[in-house]
């Protein structure tokens, strides 16, 4: 097998080609799916009369979610799917580009993507797509279905938080961020499917009620997470709004409690001032009557305070 092609399949057969002699040559009903990035992939296609725009359309590096449709019988997809690979961020979005090219189909991958190891695993188990149609439509499932696996948990930690919003601030950005990244890529993939089926393509012509359950799973997606992002915003918002009402009490308790301590602080200062003529300086009784007077004047306060109800 070439170097550059991962797994090779004859849909007319239903069987895996293991000759490098076999999968040099471009053939109806068969799917190739290649590592973009090894060297010979890209003279390879060039040499199966592919046109040079697409193939660079096909193999370039960074690339949002697309359609494009050459011909009736050429057309590119490009879809995003989850990174499963160990060490990778499942929100860092692996692309999958798929060629249907003169009714041969080719797949390129720059990562290894779990959705297609899903389906080479049950074609190896004599299960899965019979057809390159069948095929497309596999592939867009199973990136569909590894999403959707990746959001349920997301779900059930937001309905946790529902019964507790004193939650890490840290665990609800770490959350939103992660969907925001994966927000960036699921919306145009919906537009995606929507050019796809409006594309009116023949091979696809009894295909287009099996994409629209597609996109209809992608447009349920897209909605559950708009409102993921909603809830976690009014977490935030309740958070805000519970930290600013303790802040606020806390600073009413504190502007209250030096209210209160304001005439004994005025009448300490001016009796400790250290000039003559401050009264009962030779009375014994003066010190107690004085702090007697402070207590009797601080309960009067909180009296009127409590009638005023500023307490």
């Amino acid at each position: 097998m070439n170097g550059f092609i991962i797994s090779c399949w004859d849909f007319t057969s239903g069987v895996a080609i293991e000759s490098s002699l076999e999968a040099n040559k471009l053939l109806p009903a068969n799917w190739y799916h290649c590592q973009r990035d090894a060297e010979g992939l890209r003279s390879w296609l060039l040499d199966n009369l592919i046109p040079e725009a697409i193939v660079d359309s096909l193999l370039t590096d960074d690339t949002r979610p697309r359609f494009e449709k050459y011909s009736d019988d050429c057309f590119l997809i490009i879809l995003r799917g989850i990174n499963l690979n160990e060490g990778s961020e499942p929100d860092d979005m692996l692309s999958l580009r798929i060629l249907w090219y003169k009714g041969s189909l080719i797949s390129t991958r720059k990562v290894p993507s779990r959705a297609v190891a899903n389906i080479v695993r049950k074609l190896e188990q004599g299960e899965g797509p019979n057809t390159l149609t069948d095929l497309l439509q596999a592939i867009a499932n199973s990136v569909n279905s590894i999403i959707s696996d990746f959001l349920s948990p997301v779900e059930d930690r937001l309905n946790e938080m529902d019964e507790n919003v004193h939650t890490d601030r840290a665990v609800l950005s770490s959350i939103n961020s992660r969907l925001l990244r994966l927000r960036r890529y699921l919306k145009p993939q919906r537009y995606v499917l929507e050019d796809l089926i409006e594309a009116d393509i023949p091979v696809l012509k009894g295909y287009k009620n099996h994409f629209k359950n597609c996109l209809d799973t992608i447009m349920r997606m897209n909605e559950s997470i708009d409102f993921y992002i909603d809830q976690i915003n009014l977490y935030f918002a309740t958070i805000n709004q519970q930290q600013a009402e303790t802040m606020n009490r806390n600073t009413y308790l504190f502007s209250v409690i030096a209210g209160i301590f304001l005439p004994a602080g005025f009448f300490t200062g001016l009796l400790g001032v250290n000039i003559g003529g401050i009264p009962g300086v030779e009375n014994p009784l003066a010190f107690t009557l004085f702090c007697l007077g402070l207590i009797v004047i601080v309960a009067v306060e909180v009296i009127v305070l409590k009638k005023l109800r500023y307490i």
